[in-house]
């Protein structure tokens, strides 16, 4: 007899007595129908050396005004040139996350780090704006010619003839619920979308004296996040890591006017384990290549990556995988898109590492990364398993490391001896990945797949023979 089994999802046992998601390691879902599967695995892209920074990563931005890529590397705000050829423009004291993305105008790249706001122009002049009525900023817009910002308790604006001036009658507050302001975004039909803890209020330019903009009361929304930097934008949607009131932080999907949450209960354990104090520096970002679009979660000990392109078409069961690299949480930070080149360049959240993704590669700057996969749990009580086979795609890869090791659970915790077997070598394009008589089963079975190498692997349906 046979049976047809997934790899996209998989199943394990908590500590805490419950039946959980396994959730898949360095790979992820790819939405296609192949030899009678709908979808396959595939190892997630690798890190190239692209460049060297001043430090650990804290936020990046390809300016399309300027045509030129800024990065808050370490305490220094760098250009890179499409060469790799790195330029200081300037020192920015601190070390928490900035804010680059979607904050310049025609005439200047703004920065918010640490409390402070700067300025840099076209020819790389840079200043501090020291404008007594400033404050501390902790997040800002660009928006019909103004600065918008937020101190976390007050919005405000730059003059509308002065990037550089803030005028104190140039305040107002998010007055829906007395929750205080954590960020900022600017919406698709360019309204100004001030985010509290717990709700979400919309601001509109209406040119007023003083203070420009007037609230929308009818659009707002009783849903917040929980730190500054825990939303990002994707084809118009945005996601967050927040709630209501007295609801546990989770993961959101906020457009037109409507949330919906796109956490599993696996994803909802995950973020359960962090206090809010302890998810004070999440980020969130996007990325869509391929026709694929990923949403980055990044907590302080992971980095979970939820595939909208096979949620949509799968289900949030099988969306979410996590990203590691070697010793630590994945290490790729504020990713752009360079038009320049035409791919993407990540900072480094523990290093100076300046990278772009490859996708011929599964290495993180040459240094080998594991992944793993699990299959739903199967009954298969007191039969006798005698192959596994799985459709793979051998061959291709120029490496000779190819190796895969495979175990079973029989409790959904502990995994027992690995048969380690060939993936393939290099011009070996009709390699079957196949291994036999593997032992008699007395209740039910989970299966695990993982491997650490240079080759990169695919992996689309499995057959498990038993009699």
């Amino acid at each position: 007899m046979k049976a047809s089994v997934t790899l996209i999802k998989g199943n394990e046992i908590g500590i805490e007595t419950d039946y959980r998601d396994a959730l898949p390691v360095n790979m992820f879902a790819v939405e296609k129908q192949i030899l009678g599967a709908e979808g396959y695995m595939l190892q997630y892209d690798g890190l190239e050396t692209f460049t060297t920074g001043e430090g650990t990563d804290r936020a990046g931005v390809y300016n399309d005004r300027f045509q030129k890529h800024y990065r808050l590397s370490g305490t220094q705000l760098i250009e890179i040139a499409i060469d790799g050829t790195t330029s200081n423009i300037g020192t920015i004291l601190g070390s928490s996350q900035a804010r680059l993305e979607s904050f310049y105008s025609f005439n200047t790249q703004g920065i918010i780090a640490d409390g402070r706001f700067y300025l840099c122009d076209a020819t790389n002049e840079f200043w501090e704006v020291t404008d007594s009525a400033l404050g501390e900023p902790i997040d800002g817009v660009w928006i019909d010619g103004y600065y918008f910002m937020t101190d976390g308790e007050y919005i405000f604006h730059t003059d509308i003839d002065d990037e550089s001036s803030i005028d104190p009658l140039k305040f107002a507050t998010a007055e829906f619920m007395p929750d205080e302001s954590k960020g900022l975004s600017k919406s698709q039909d360019n309204k100004v979308m001030v985010w509290g803890r717990y709700t979400l209020e919309y601001f509109v330019n209406v040119a007023t004296e003083n203070f420009a903009f007037s609230r929308i009361s009818t659009r707002a929304q009783k849903i917040g996040i929980v730190a500054t930097h825990a939303k990002c934008e994707a084809q118009g949607v945005f996601y967050i890591l927040g709630g209501r009131k007295d609801e546990v932080v989770s993961a959101h999907q906020v457009v037109l006017g409507t949330t919906e949450s796109i956490a599993t209960r696996e994803v909802d354990k995950i973020i359960s384990q962090y206090s809010e104090p302890e998810l004070s520096d999440v980020r969130i970002e996007s990325r869509t290549a391929k026709n694929t679009t990923f949403i980055l979660f990044h907590l302080p000990n992971e980095t979970l990556c939820y595939n909208k392109t096979v949620a949509q078409k799968f289900g949030l069961s099988v969306a979410w995988s996590q990203l590691k690299s070697v010793g630590y949480n994945y290490r790729a930070i504020n990713g752009i898109f360079d038009a320049r080149n035409a791919f993407w360049i990540y900072g480094d959240k523990e290093y100076t590492n300046i990278g772009k993704l490859d996708d011929i590669t599964c290495t993180h700057y040459g240094k080998l990364v594991a992944w793993e996969l699990y299959s739903p749990f199967l009954n298969l009580a007191n039969f006798s398993i005698d192959e596994i086979s799985i459709d793979t795609i051998p061959g291709h890869s120029t490496f000779t490391d190819g190796t895969v090791a495979l175990s079973f659970t029989y409790n959904g915790v502990t995994y027992g001896t690995e048969v380690w077997l060939a993936y393939g070598e290099p011009g070996k394009y009709s390699h079957q990945f196949i291994a036999r008589r593997l032992g008699y089963v007395s209740n039910w079975v989970g299966i695990k797949l993982r491997g650490i190498s240079k080759t990169k692997m695919a992996f689309a349906l499995m057959e498990v023979t038993y009699s």
